[in-house]
């Protein structure tokens, strides 16, 4: 006599529709040369657990003109179920607790594992046309594109929103019968087979420039990089535009076979100690073997911030 009983097993990481079977087993006897065996088994069959993740990619928010075109956000979409299911895509820029909506709003699919936005490769996603399939534990880049309105002032912020919604199905705690891999039931996980995330795009017209320069002087008074010869470095840091731009840090690590020349470093012409202080500046001990220049807040448009230091070639 054999006796199968199935239900439900939930498992995250066991790939849906997989059978999972136990069996049991009594042997007996009843008198001299008699022998009896009976067993019972019960089977399950792993359902798929809907769950899916949606996280922003870029540093947030990211700084534009205004107006401006082509503007890019990008998200991955992570399938962190057990078993390959296909998402219906939102961008939706008309976001809340911000200052304006960037327009003309596109989603594009990244076709090749780039993770890199390339025009007339990434296909353009299309609802419905396009849902992207992802395999458990599988993830999907995406790449919003949006222009930015004329008009908007410096500071502006403008959200963006996308979404991924199971096909599967959508309601925490909801059974699928027969929406799994393998022919298994799926059950909707505690994200309710939905997930979203916002970035953001912030209108500024400020800039940062840096520019270096070396100059050589060997020990003959020529400019020969031999052994023992200086290299007197030069940066010039420019911020353009209106505003301010806040904890602007200059950092320069010691190029191989170089040594420091102690206390050579200048801010504008105006000697900065090499330890960690009260100037702006000190050699190796914010970061070891490097040059670190802290500004702070400066206002766009002001004069260029120059710093020079010197080394020895070994």
């Amino acid at each position: 006599m054999f006796l199968v009983t199935a239900t439900h097993a939930w498992a995250v990481g066991t790939p849906a529709g997989t059978s999972i079977a136990n069996t049991a087993t009594v042997n007996w006897s009843v008198g001299p040369g008699t022998s009896f065996t009976q067993s019972s088994t019960s089977a399950f069959v792993v359902d798929e657990l809907v769950n899916v993740v949606v996280s922003l990619q870029s540093v947030s928010p990211v700084g534009v003109a205004s107006p401006d075109t082509n503007r890019q956000l990008t998200y991955l979409i992570s399938n962190t179920g057990n078993g390959t299911d296909t998402y219906t895509l939102l961008l939706d820029p008309a976001q809340g607790g911000d200052q304006f909506d960037p327009t003309n709003a596109r989603l594009y699919l990244d076709t090749n594992g780039s993770t890199v936005y390339e025009p007339g490769i990434d296909t353009l996603y299309q609802p419905g046309v396009n849902d992207p399939s992802i395999p458990a534990d599988g993830a999907r880049v995406v790449f919003a594109l949006l222009d930015i309105p004329a008009g908007r002032a410096n500071g502006d912020q403008g959200k963006v929103l996308v979404r991924a919604t199971s096909k599967t199905g959508t309601g925490a705690g909801t059974i699928v019968v027969g929406g799994g891999d393998g022919g298994s039931d799926a059950v909707i996980g505690a994200g309710a087979g939905m997930s979203a995330s916002t970035g953001a795009f912030l209108v500024s017209d400020l800039t940062v420039q840096i520019v270096k320069s070396a100059v050589v002087s060997d020990l003959g008074g020529g400019n020969t990089p031999a052994p023992g010869a200086t290299i007197t470095y030069t940066l010039q840091v420019s911020v353009t535009g209106t505003g301010n731009v806040a904890n602007l840090v200059i950092t320069d690590p010691l190029p191989p076979f170089t040594t420091y020349t102690p206390s050579s470093m200048l801010l504008n012409g105006a000697s900065l100690s090499d330890a960690v202080d009260a100037d702006k500046g000190d050699f190796g001990g914010t970061t070891a073997n490097q040059v670190t220049v802290s500004l702070g807040s400066v206002t766009g448009g002001s004069v260029p911030q120059t710093i020079r230091f010197a080394v020895t070639i070994n």
